[in-house]
């Protein structure tokens, strides 16, 4: 079941809170902006000295995830709290950097998380779908025992219409899980993800962080050809020159994953000429946010006459060396530089890409 294409709702939320910790209920129903999307506001009264009347949480909602906005006051009296105390989920989340309040700078905390994350509950009514959550301000007691600042609780939501799937993220269209190219008189190459066990196509584009990625390229058609992969390229947008960027194949069929960490990352022997199997642990990039992620790779299919072209390699790093699937290990000893660009003439090349997939923590 899922959520409108166009209909993904902002949530304002204006919260000031009662010494005694109570969060008065919201008498008014939901306004509409001259934009269409729905608010809530709050105005409480406070039997304490206010020095504004301001929101001190905003609530955004986004197809995948709930970005809230803290006011250091968090009170409204002018005591300010610290971004540690303020936390998204219950207790067993006040140390999970994702649900956690960051200084973004400019007099606000940000809490940023992914709605399959921090202890979110899902509600499925007749006509929406409703992500609930709970932020919590936890001040910390001092050294000798007193506080001078009440713990909250804050309830907090997204609201979705019925009407379109929300688990593909960034962009409202189905993820290309799977993609081809078509070449005159019936051939074709084609990058698709596969399922652990390599028997099917995948149709899930959630992974964990972490978690191996199986991949398929593969080239049909009448005249025989061997299918190589110049270079792969991970990007949070489906422009593979946006940034930032990551190429864990390079240098004409170098994969360079695996000497930064990536234990998984491996082309797998042939099981034919015009196939090839590889494996990308799945990572995110640092100090972004964003969970999503678009790989394309440049791939080329050469009859197989000239197959011991430079440029026609499969190199896996293994055991500190650079080691060929194919057969022998010098072609890829170009790997530790720059590997010449030799093209034969009888080539068919084009760049595929898939995604976006979701890459998100686990727990």
């Amino acid at each position: 079941m899922g959520l409108a294409g166009h209909s993904v709702s902002l949530l304002l939320m204006s919260l000031t809170f009662r010494v005694s910790d109570a969060i008065r209920a919201l008498k008014e129903g939901p306004m509409i902006d001259a934009e269409g999307r729905e608010y809530k506001s709050v105005n409480l009264g406070d039997n304490r000295p206010n020095h504004s009347e301001k929101p001190t949480v905003r609530v955004q909602c986004t197809e995948v995830s709930m970005i809230i906005f803290i006011l250091p006051d968090f009170y409204n009296n002018g005591r300010l709290v610290s971004p540690q105390d303020l936390f998204l989920g219950d207790a067993k989340y006040w140390k999970n950097k994702r649900c956690q309040a960051i200084d973004t700078g400019g007099g606000k905390y940000v809490i940023e998380a992914e709605l399959q994350d921090c202890g979110f509950k899902l509600t499925v009514s007749s006509d929406d779908l409703i992500y609930s959550n709970n932020l919590i301000l936890s001040p910390p007691i001092g050294s000798i025992g007193i506080t001078r600042m009440a713990e909250v609780v804050v309830p907090v939501s997204c609201h979705y219409k019925r009407t379109h799937t929300v688990s593909s993220a960034v962009q409202q269209q189905r993820p290309t899980l799977s993609i081809s190219s078509k070449f005159p008189f019936g051939s074709s190459i084609s990058l698709k993800l596969k399922t652990d066990d390599w028997q099917g196509e995948k149709y899930s584009n959630t992974f964990y962080l972490g978690d191996p990625l199986h991949l398929e390229a593969t080239y049909t058609g009448l005249v025989q050809r061997e299918l190589f992969i110049d270079q792969c390229v991970a990007t949070l947008m489906p422009d593979s020159t946006s940034v930032p960027r990551y190429y864990f194949i390079e240098n004409y069929g170098c994969f360079v994953d695996a000497k930064v960490g990536g234990v998984h990352s491996v082309f797998l022997p042939r099981s034919k000429p015009s196939s090839l199997q590889f494996q990308l642990d799945a990572f995110s990039f640092q100090n972004d946010l964003r969970n999503t992620m678009y790989v394309t790779c440049k791939i080329k299919a050469i009859r197989q006459l000239w197959k011991s072209s430079p440029t026609s390699k499969v190199c896996n790093y293994m055991h500190s060396s650079w080691k060929n699937v194919d057969g022998t290990d010098m072609v890829c000893q170009c790997c530790k530089s720059v590997c010449a660009k030799r093209m034969p003439e009888d080539v068919l090349c084009d760049t595929l890409t898939l995604g976006p997939l979701i890459i998100i923590p686990r727990k």
